[in-house]
C-alpha cells in the first residue's frame, strides 16, 4: 500500500525548478509544465519564494528525517526526531512563523506554478499545525511515534552498500530507547482505547520484525558490523518491549473518547485538505454515492444470477479464486493488460518505461494481501518498484489459504488502484516533475482520490463488460463509501464502533474481521474518507474543466485532463482546481 502522509523533501543544492504537464492542444490553461527555469535575479518574487521554500523544506526534514528517507533522500538515514517538549514547542513556533511568511507573499506576484507551490506548502503547514495543536497527536496517539522507527527502507532495496544501510539501522536502533522514553513522557494517562489497541498491534509486529526480518535481510556484514548490529537490535527490542508494557499499562484507563466533534472535523478538512464544505453537504454527497453504487451492484448481480440476492451472488463470485501458486501470474497479466489499456485508449500519458515488478511480498511486509511499494521519488539510482502480492501463511488450513487470495475481479481493481493507472503511474508523474515542492508533497485527498477515481474511470472507459468484473469495482467503491460515512458518523454523529462495523458488514459486504479493522481505523484515521472525497472532487473537476474548455472552443480528452491533473503532483485538490479553472473555479464539491 502506498504510504499516505504529507511528505516534505529537503532542499537540494540546485535551485528549485518550475514545471508543467502536457497541456491540452491549443489551450493556455496554466499547468505544472508552463514555467521555465527561473533566470531572473533574486529580486524576482517567484525565485525569492523558491529560496524560502528551499530553506523551509530543509528545516522540515531535519525535524522529521524519516520523511526524507522515504522520499529517497538518504542524507537523513539513521536519524530520529526529537520529541522532547522543547522540540515540540519549537516545531509549533516554526510552523506558525512559516505560515505567516508564506501567507505574506502576494500570489499575484508569482508565476503560475509558484502559486501552486505556495498553496501546496501552506496547506501542508496548516495541516501540520492542526495535527500538532488541535488533534494533539504527540500527546494522544501512541502510534504517532512508530513511523520514525520503521527500518523497512533500509532493507527493502539495495540503494547503498549493505554496510552503509546496516550503519543506518544501528543508529536508529541505538536511539530507540531515548526516543520512546520521550514518547512515554508525552503521552497522556487516558488515551483512546482503539489507539492503544492498534499501537500494541504495531509495536508487537515491530518487535518480531526487528528480531527476525532485519538480521535476516542484512546478512554478509563484516564481523565487526555484524556484532554491532546484533547488539543494537537487541537494545531496540528491549526498548520496544518496554513501550509495549507501557501501552498495556495504559489499557486500564483507556477511553472511547476518540471523536473530533463537528467543529474540529470540519476544521480538519479545511486545514489538512483545503475543503470548506458543510458537514450536511458532505453527508449528502456520501450517501448519494453509496446509493448509486448499491443500485449498480444490484443491477450487476441481477445480470449474473437474477434469482439470487446480492449477498448470494457475491458469495458465488468469492468461491472462484486463483490459487496461491497462480496468483502472481494473474496479477502480472493484469498489470500488463492495464498498462496496454491505458496506452491504447489514451487514458493518461505514461512518462517513463518503468514498471512495477510483481512478486511475493517479503515476510516482513505481509500486512496486506496486495500493495505497491514504490521507490522514493528522489532516488538517484535506478531502483525497482514492487507490486507485492502476499501469499497466505502455509500453516493455515487449506480453506483459509484459498480465502486469503483475492478473487480475480478484486485483484484487477487492486491492480488498477495500486499500479496502472493508480499510485504507481501517479508516482512516475511525480518523479518526472521538476518542481521540488510538488515532487515532495503528498496530499491525502488527491493521492487516494486519484487512485480510487481510476477504478471507476477504467470501468467506464471499457476495461471490461463482464458484470462479475463490475461487481469487483463496485465492492471497492462501497468499501470507500462506508469509510466516508463512518468517518462522519464516528466523529460528528455519535456513531459507535459497533454501528460502524455493522455498516461495513451490511453495505460494504466485509467479513467480520475486516469490518472491525475498518471501523477501528476510522477512529484514529478520520481522513480515510479521502478516497471517496477525492474521487468526488476529481469527478466534479473533470466535468467543470470539460465545460470550460469546450466553452472556449478547446478540445477535451481524458488524456489531456489527466495529464494536466497529474502535472501538479499530489497538490491539494482545491489548489489544483484554482490553477486549472482560474478565479471562477467555484466550489470543490
Amino acid at each position: 500500500m502506498h504510504r499516505r502522509y504529507r511528505f516534505l523533501a529537503c532542499a537540494l543544492a540546485t535551485s528549485l525548478l518550475a514545471c508543467q504537464p502536457p497541456a491540452p492542444a491549443n489551450t493556455t490553461t496554466p499547468t505544472a509544465a508552463a514555467a521555465s527555469t527561473p533566470s531572473a535575479p533574486t529580486t524576482d518574487p517567484s525565485l525569492a519564494f523558491r529560496e524560502q521554500a528551499d530553506r523551509w523544506l530543509d528545516e522540515s526534514l531535519a525535524r522529521h528525517p524519516a520523511r526524507g528517507v522515504e522520499l529517497g533522500l538518504h542524507a537523513y538515514d539513521g536519524k530520529l526526531p526529537d520529541a522532547s517538549p522543547d522540540a515540540l514547542a519549537a516545531e509549533a513556533k516554526a510552523l506558525h512563523d512559516a505560515r505567516a511568511r508564506f501567507e505574506a507573499i502576494d500570489p499575484s506576484t508569482l508565476d503560475a506554478i509558484a502559486r501552486v507551490e505556495r498553496g501546496t506548502l501552506l496547506q501542508s503547514i496548516r495541516g501540520e499545525l492542526f495535527e500538532l495543536e488541535r488533534r494533539r497527536q504527540p500527546w494522544t496517539n501512541p502510534m504517532d511515534y512508530l513511523g520514525a522507527l520503521d527500518l523497512t527502507p533500509y532493507i527493502s532495496r539495495d540503494y547503498a552498500p549493505i554496510d552503509a544501510r546496516a550503519a543506518a539501522v544501528i543508529a536508529i536502533a541505538d536511539g530507540t530507547a531515548a526516543y520512546l522514553a520521550q514518547a512515554q513522557a508525552n503521552l497522556e494517562a487516558a488515551l483512546p482505547r482503539t489507539f492503544v489497541d492498534t499501537a500494541l498491534l504495531q509495536v508487537r509486529g515491530t518487535i518480531a520484525f526487528v528480531a527476525t526480518d532485519v538480521p535476516a535481510a542484512l546478512q554478509g556484514l563484516t564481523p565487526e558490523r555484524g556484532q554491532a548490529l546484533t547488539t543494537a537490535l537487541a537494545g531496540m527490542t528491549t526498548a520496544l518491549k518496554a513501550y509495549e508494557q507501557f501501552l498495556v499499562g495504559r489499557l486500564a484507563a483507556a477511553t472511547d473518547d476518540y471523536a473530533l466533534g463537528p467543529e474540529r472535523f470540519a476544521e480538519m478538512l479545511r486545514e489538512t485538505q483545503g475543503f470548506d464544505v458543510s458537514l450536511e453537504r458532505l453527508e449528502q454527497l456520501g450517501r448519494a454515492d453509496l446509493e448509486r453504487n448499491l443500485a449498480a451492484l444490484r443491477e450487476a448481480a441481477a445480470r449474473i444470477e437474477p434469482k439470487r440476492s446480492v449477498a448470494q451472488v457475491i458469495a458465488r463470485i468469492d468461491r472462484k479464486r486463483p490459487t496461491p501458486s497462480t496468483v502472481l501470474a494473474v496479477a502480472t497479466a493484469q498489470a500488463d493488460a492495464m498498462r496496454r489499456f491505458v496506452q491504447e485508449h489514451a487514458i493518461v500519458t505514461i512518462p517513463s518505461d518503468d514498471v512495477a515488478i510483481v512478486k511475493d511480498s517479503p515476510p516482513f511486509m505481509r500486512w496486506n494481501a496486495a500493495f505497491l511499494s514504490g521507490a522514493g521519488v528522489f532516488e538517484t539510482a535506478a531502483l525497482p518498484s514492487f507490486y507485492y502480492i502476499s501469499p497466505p501463511d502455509p500453516s493455515w488450513p487449506k480453506a483459509q489459504q484459498r480465502a486469503y487470495v483475492p478473487t480475480e475481479p478484486d485483484l484487477q481493481f487492486i491492480t488498477i488502484h495500486e499500479v496502472w493507472p493508480g499510485h504507481f503511474l501517479h508516482g512516475l508523474h511525480m518523479k518526472a516533475n521538476p518542481s521540488r515542492v510538488l515532487r515532495s508533497h503528498w496530499n491525502y485527498a488527491m493521492g487516494e482520490g486519484w487512485a480510487h477515481y481510476t477504478e471507476e474511470m477504467m470501468w467506464q472507459a471499457g476495461v471490461s463488460d463482464d458484470p462479475v468484473v463490475h461487481v469487483g469495482q463496485l465492492r471497492h467503491a462501497l468499501l470507500r463509501d462506508v469509510r466516508y460515512l463512518s468517518a462522519l458518523g464516528l466523529h460528528t454523529g455519535g456513531m459507535t464502533v459497533a454501528q460502524s462495523i455493522a455498516m461495513f458488514r451490511a453495505q460494504a459486504f466485509q467479513d467480520p474481521a475486516n469490518a472491525r479493522q475498518q471501523a477501528n481505523r476510522g477512529t484514529f484515521d478520520p481522513m480515510y474518507l479521502s478516497y471517496t472525497l477525492g474521487k468526488l472532487a476529481i469527478l466534479k473537476l473533470r466535468d467543470d474543466v470539460e465545460a470550460k474548455w469546450k466553452a472556449q472552443g478547446k478540445p477535451f480528452t481524458l488524456q489531456a485532463f489527466h495529464d494536466a491533473l497529474l502535472g501538479f503532483g499530489a497538490a491539494p485538490l482545491p489548489v489544483i482546481r484554482q490553477a486549472l479553472l482560474g478565479d471562477d473555479a467555484g466550489p470543490v464539491l
